[in-house]
């Protein structure tokens, strides 16, 4: 029966257990990792949740096909197993599903489950960044894109609009300085 749900979960992505609750296969997204500058590949999750959801219908001709059997067979089958496995859950506190995970009773009514890792089918990638010079490429900025060529050409020119101004401030500076000493030699005569 294991070897059946296990191949149910796979093939539809979710399994109700009357009695213990659904499990689910969540797709977890691939994602960059910019520090240690690696791309890891999307991977599946098993998941749990205590609903407790009868199965569907697909399920039960499923479970028929598998094991070769009539559904009114299939379902007395199952029904059977579900009732074992909360007998086995309240004897152990803890239940093994081959190929799925580990159940766990914390009290009553909340189950915990530990799923089984699921191996990845492509490991991560190193990922570095490559800028050749004297190459233009696109840069966002804000909203907006624009090429490198252009970025450096708005940077360089509000250098040298920073370099021609400093005598501005220079000159504010000499004039109050200029101004204080002529009055500290005023009121101090």
């Amino acid at each position: 029966m294991y070897r059946a749900l296990q191949k149910f979960l796979a093939l539809y992505n979710h399994l109700s257990v009357p009695g213990i609750g659904n499990f689910s296969v969540e797709t977890i997204p691939a994602h960059v990792d910019f520090t240690n500058r690696s791309i890891s590949s999307s991977h599946k999750k098993i998941s749990f949740n205590n609903d407790k959801l009868p199965p569907e219908k697909k399920f039960y001709n499923f479970i028929a096909r598998e094991l070769d059997i009539d559904e009114v067979q299939a379902i007395v089958k199952f029904t059977d197993f579900t009732d074992d496995l909360q007998h086995k859950l309240t004897l152990n506190n803890s239940i093994d599903l081959k190929g799925i995970g580990t159940l766990t009773k914390q009290s009553a009514q909340v189950l915990t489950f530990q799923s089984i890792e699921i191996p990845e089918y492509f490991p991560p990638l190193t990922a570095e960044r490559i800028i050749r010079k004297n190459t233009a490429h696109t840069v966002r900025v804000g909203e907006d894109e624009k090429t490198s060529d252009e970025m450096i050409g708005v940077l360089q020119q509000s250098k040298t609009i920073k370099k021609d101004r400093w005598w501005v401030a220079a000159t504010i500076l000499a004039v109050i300085g200029i101004a204080a000493i002529v009055y500290y030699y005023m009121t101090h005569r």
